[in-house]
């Protein structure tokens, strides 16, 4: 379980660079020169990010016993780990007025993608790991 969620952590941590210090890096700047303030502090993410990734298999490995073992209840898991880190805490910063709503609305996006890769390597490699009882 736990390389199965170190390796979706991985998966996160990559795909959250891809959209965030590339994709996304102009509009960060910007918002953030709007606040007087510069972006930094990104790597602050890594190990929580990480921490992401095993909550994200140990869920698939509790959803199994329910809805069986595969892709299917990988996503499932994927699914509860973006609204519980991507969405809540995203549409949270809205009323703030802090960054610019489309920004935010692109975070999510991003991160449904992030979360469910996550999920299906982290659930593919605790099935290839899980012991047959």
């Amino acid at each position: 379980m736990i390389v199965g969620g170190l390796l979706a952590g991985v998966v996160i941590n990559a795909g959250e660079l891809v959209l965030h210090r590339v994709i996304l890096q102009e509009r960060w700047t910007a918002a953030f020169e709007t606040l007087g303030k510069h972006p930094t502090g990104w790597t602050t993410f890594i190990p929580a990010n990480f921490l992401v990734g095993v909550l994200t298999v140990w869920l698939y490995a509790r959803l199994r016993p329910r809805f069986g073992p595969g892709p299917r209840t990988a996503l499932r898991a994927g699914l509860a780990m973006w609204v519980i880190f991507w969405v809540i805490p995203t549409l949270a910063l809205v009323p703030l007025e802090l960054f610019p709503n489309q920004l935010l609305f692109l975070i999510i996006a991003g991160g449904v993608i992030n979360a469910h890769l996550a999920a299906l390597l982290g659930a593919w490699v605790y099935k290839a790991d899980a012991p047959t009882a």
